[in-house]
């Protein structure tokens, strides 16, 4: 094997996108027709949010041989992003009508199709899904949400919902979106119950500005102000972390610019 292909494929397993990019175009500049080097580049520029590059790459090693399922369905969802959302569709449902797509596939394909605004169809390949895997806690949790954009019965969704808590009982997103819920239904002290079970103790892993808001409301309007302190406490750390980020993402400056502190 290339060494430089064996790069390629060791820095997309451990997530270094640009350097799987780089040792790609090694490869592919000595062999353009390398299947494998094509797919790692086209499934690391769309990690990094270079859609157009992305499918170029892809479609070009779907003209070697077929793509395996998960590369199709982050095609799709590529085409999708691009506003070709015919494209998404079709292929996206012909993966799930396939026959060899997995659960988590399944559940990857709901998403394209939700992003494309096809809430049904989603909420099928969710079942589809449920069907192999039908005491997966993520299966129910998002077939809740698909029934609610379907504009399902609130008793559906809410059993949904209760369905992944029972079989993931720590999950603490689980409980936010049931939560939310009854909150809107004004039924706040049932919400709270939900959320007493993971909060404060879960409350790092929430990385949801609007789902802290809205506990941290929640439990200030019961008096529980300690909790509610927590809450906006990590809401605070999420938007530092984000103000970071931000400022990274800015040009750095060198010897030959000003810098302003």
């Amino acid at each position: 094997m290339d060494t430089n292909l064996e790069y390629c494929k060791a820095e997309y397993a451990i997530g270094r996108y640009r350097l799987a990019i780089q040792f790609a175009e090694y490869v592919l500049a000595k062999d353009a027709e390398s299947f494998d080097a094509l797919v790692i580049a086209g499934m690391s520029y769309l990690t990094v949010n270079e859609i157009n590059a992305g499918i170029g790459m892809l479609e070009e090693a779907a003209l070697l041989r077929p793509l395996p399922c998960t590369v199709q369905i982050e095609l799709a969802i590529a085409y999708g992003a691009t506003g070709a959302t015919e494209l998404s569709r079709d292929l996206l449902m012909s993966v799930a009508t396939g026959g060899q797509s997995t659960p988590d596939e399944m559940l990857r394909i709901a998403v394209g199709l939700e992003a494309i605004d096809e809430p049904r169809l989603a909420m099928e390949a969710c079942r589809n899904a449920g069907a192999v895997s039908p005491e997966s806690a993520e299966v129910h949790y998002r077939m809740g949400y698909y029934a609610q954009r379907c504009g399902h019965s609130t008793s559906t969704i809410e059993a949904l919902l209760r369905r992944a808590i029972h079989l993931d009982p720590r999950n603490i997103h689980y409980r936010i979106g049931l939560a939310s819920m009854l909150i809107r239904l004004e039924r706040r002290i049932e919400a709270m119950g939900i959320l007493d079970a993971v909060i404060p103790n879960e409350l790092s892993s929430v990385t949801c500005e609007c789902c802290l808001k809205r506990i941290a409301n929640l439990y200030f309007d019961f008096d529980r102000l300690e909790t509610s302190r927590l809450c906006a406490q990590r809401l605070q750390v999420l938007r530092q972390h984000k103000s970071e980020s931000q400022r990274n993402l800015l040009p750095q400056s060198d010897s030959t610019t000003l810098s302003v502190n």
